[in-house]
């Protein structure tokens, strides 16, 4: 599911990529990442129904569920700092400390 937000941001990320000297890699690999917190975000929002859901029905298998939902969201949670920290990292490495922050990834984050 794209939301227009979305699509405008990939659209300028290729604009501001095609631009007097702007190093597309850098661009693509800042839109990756994006993509991979995304979708950390996406699944906590799934998780967050979930929990919510089991708590309404009060059935006691649908409690106990939720101890492994949440978790797995407090888990998600932690990724997602993380992955924030790597690309604030990576981005101020780009602009200040030349290229070196957008050569081969992020450190140790991944999405699920």
């Amino acid at each position: 599911m794209k939301r227009n937000g979305e699509t405008k941001r990939r659209r300028n990320v290729a604009e501001d990529a095609g631009q007097g000297g702007e190093d597309p890699a850098m661009w693509e690999n800042l839109d990756r990442n994006f993509r991979q917190v995304q979708s950390v975000l996406d699944r906590n929002r799934s998780l967050i129904q979930q929990v919510n859901d089991n708590h309404q029905s009060r059935m006691a298998d649908n409690m106990s569920k939720n101890v492994a939902l949440i978790q797995e969201l407090n888990g998600n949670i932690t990724k997602v700092v993380s992955m924030y920290s790597d690309l604030n990292t990576n981005f101020s490495s780009a602009f200040h400390g030349g290229k070196s922050g957008h050569e081969g990834g992020s450190s140790g984050t991944r999405a699920n």
